[in-house]
């Protein structure tokens, strides 16, 4: 893995529990703007955090997820298998 992609990964993942600050988001954009191997680990990373959340939520009792949002994650699963 290239230096450059294994930073910016890095900042994928720093992103989801933090904000990044304008530098890195600046390097962190510029990078995926080229870098396809990027932008998919980057989605990937992004829809299992999300999946996380709504899942623990549930969990718990804090949410149910409506019909619509079951629609859009099942969607979305299936899109990042393609």
């Amino acid at each position: 893995m290239k230096h450059a992609c294994k930073e910016v990964s890095k900042l994928a993942s720093d992103s989801l529990d933090r904000p990044l600050s304008f530098f890195e988001r600046l390097k962190f954009k510029l990078h995926l703007s080229m870098c396809g191997h990027c932008r998919d680990f980057d989605s990937n990373i992004t829809l299992i955090h999300n999946i996380t959340e709504m899942m623990h939520a549930t969990d718990y009792g804090q949410t149910r997820l409506s019909e619509q949002q079951r629609k859009r994650l099942h969607d979305s699963l299936n899109s990042s298998i393609e």
